[in-house]
């Protein structure tokens, strides 16, 4: 069954890509393309039809010039045999056949999985029990009383936040290998997966000051409470599998045999992986650690280069600075500073060890904050997701709640742009959401390795990664915030709640209209369409770190007279 619907769900991903990237129109439930692999039309018809792309597609997939329906590895076989066919690069189409399969194999592990104990139950309650026993009483850093949402009996309000965390298991809905993990075995995978669980302890080496490198961009902790090494050394956090990657590399042995780094081992309390994989949190601790992982996950081998540490820590100095004048409801997890081996003394090994370190503040107060996306995956039996459950919670009015949600998250990222040129990589990954009974009350995005700064309003030195054109700062806010993050929330409102997503997106419209001054949001109104990543066309073209974008029908466009 779970390689049914790991299957289904890979389907679904392939063929709006593809639907997406080709510029191929929708207009109602079947839809027919014309093929230049071969001379045949491929006929799809979809059980939800969405006006930005978020179809469903039934099974019956299939070939005018050939009875009866595609199976999955034919589907896969015909949608990369178009793309040479369109694009060229033949040599690279069993690669990313391969990566679909391993894909689709991990959402398939993921979906098998025993759903955790309490789970079902906490999110069948999430909406509606207001009486419902406070998880966090007797123990200050655990939740919020009064938060409908996050109580249930026995489950304290930070395992909230490690759900959502942990519950993507199918992944981006627009890319063709959203689970592809290359790199970790079947116990790697049990270890250190999120969609299975994973929890583990950091290991640590300890480093000679001489061949380290740090810098801190605000006064913060780094290390978890009670973890201590030998005087005079730093210690570098590591991903234990990174850990046991390292010391069997040439460059890392020269430096232990000669006593400049010591191997100390786990050390510290227990974490859990992220969304990402290879950011963990200790949620008793104020710090995340955004770890180099010698993994490739989707796109990447998940390592942190100089330039993206340089970019992360510009993103936090400017940000500090700034923040203290930006709307009260959004909150911004800068990364406080870093960690590495010097890149002078160990090369290209650095980059395996560099460590961001990211605020973390919810520790000790109210807040239960979820990652937006795991409040828009369905449940690993196909139930409808969170975020219906908390527009029912929050009173029921799927416009009310969307326009609250627009207020702590549209409006304030889109005042950082206008006012000081800050533009946030705020996709659905890297936004998180407090809720109180139902109801969107705080905000907060991460992750500043994605940040960009307007060259025009923002004061970022010449030379520095965080510096971008104000079109291209502009292209991946209106990205990351509207196409991929309102695109795929109001998709699931409208789609879970009946109101349909025509009539979201001209609520959204009215609120821009309504709240949002400056010519940024004005461009949203008037603009007839809207940048969307064509991770498919990209991920066959090997252009990973410089994807292609292409165009897609702005539903937030009004004509004006």
């Amino acid at each position: 069954m779970s390689d049914a619907c790991a299957q289904a769900a890979t389907r679904q991903r392939l063929v709006n890509a593809f639907l997406r990237e080709l510029g191929h129109e929708v207009d109602g439930p079947v839809v027919r393309v014309p093929l230049r692999s071969i001379d045949d039309t491929l006929t799809i018809e979809l059980a939800h039809v969405s006006p930005f792309g978020h179809h469903v597609p039934t099974p019956a997939i299939g070939l005018d010039g050939h009875p009866g329906v595609l199976g999955h590895d034919q589907l896969v076989d015909i949608l990369l045999d178009e793309l040479v066919a369109r694009y060229g690069g033949a040599e690279n189409r069993d690669e990313l056949a391969r990566q679909i399969a391993n894909s689709t194999g991990h959402i398939a592990r993921f979906l098998a999985r025993e759903e955790p104990a309490g789970a079902r139950d906490a999110r069948e309650r999430t909406a509606g029990d207001g009486h419902a026993e406070d998880p966090g009483a007797g123990d200050p850093g655990a939740g919020r009383a009064g938060s409908g949402d996050s109580r249930s009996p026995g489950l304290r309000a930070r395992e909230f936040t490690r759900r959502a965390e942990q519950a993507l298991l199918r992944g981006h809905p627009f890319h063709p290998t959203p689970k592809s993990t290359e790199g970790f075995d079947d116990q790697d995978l049990l270890r250190y997966a999120p969609e299975l669980g994973g929890e583990f302890r950091l290991h640590y080496f300890a480093v000679d000051p001489a061949v380290a490198c740090s810098d801190h961009v605000v006064p913060a902790r780094v290390l978890p409470s009670g973890v201590d090494g030998p005087d005079g050394r730093l210690l570098l956090p590591a991903h234990p599998w990174q850990a046991d990657y390292l010391v069997k590399q040439a460059g890392m042995q020269r430096l232990l045999d000669r006593g400049a780094v010591a191997a100390l081992g786990p050390l510290g309390p227990t974490v859990y992986p992220t969304s990402s994989v290879r950011t963990v949190c200790d949620p008793d601790s104020t710090v995340v650690w955004k770890l180099p992982l010698h993994v490739r996950i989707t796109n990447f081998v998940r390592n942190n280069p100089a330039e993206h540490v340089r970019r992360a820590a510009d993103a936090g100095r400017l940000i500090a600075g700034l923040r203290h004048r930006w709307p009260a409801e959004l909150g911004v997890l800068i990364e406080t500073g870093y960690r590495m081996l010097e890149p002078d003394v160990a090369g290209e090994l650095a980059a395996e060890t560099a460590v961001l370190f990211r605020e973390n503040p919810f520790p000790g107060t109210e807040w239960a904050p979820r990652v937006v996306a795991g409040l828009l995956e369905p449940g690993r039996d196909g139930q409808e997701p969170v975020l219906p459950a908390l527009v029912r919670e929050s009173g029921g009015d799927p416009a009310a709640w969307l326009r609250q949600y627009a207020s702590i998250s549209l409006r304030p990222l889109l005042h950082a742009f206008t006012v000081d040129g800050v533009s946030f990589e705020a996709h659905v990954q890297n936004s998180l959401v407090h809720t109180d009974h139902g109801w969107p009350t705080r905000f907060w995005v991460r992750d500043m390795e994605g940040t960009s700064a307007s060259a025009d309003r923002a004061d970022v030195a010449p030379g520095s990664p965080l510096r971008y054109s104000d079109d291209e700062a502009w292209l991946r806010l209106r990205y990351h915030l509207v196409t991929n993050h309102f695109g795929h929330l109001v998709h699931v409102l409208g789609m879970h709640t009946g109101v349909g997503e025509e009539e979201l997106w001209a609520q959204l419209a009215d609120f821009l209209r309504d709240d949002c001054p400056g010519r940024y949001a004005a461009d949203l109104l008037t603009s007839p369409t809207l940048p969307a990543k064509a991770n498919l066309v990209s991920r066959f073209l090997e252009r990973g770190e410089r994807p292609l974008y292409v165009e897609v029908g702005n539903p937030l466009h009004e004509v004006r007279t």
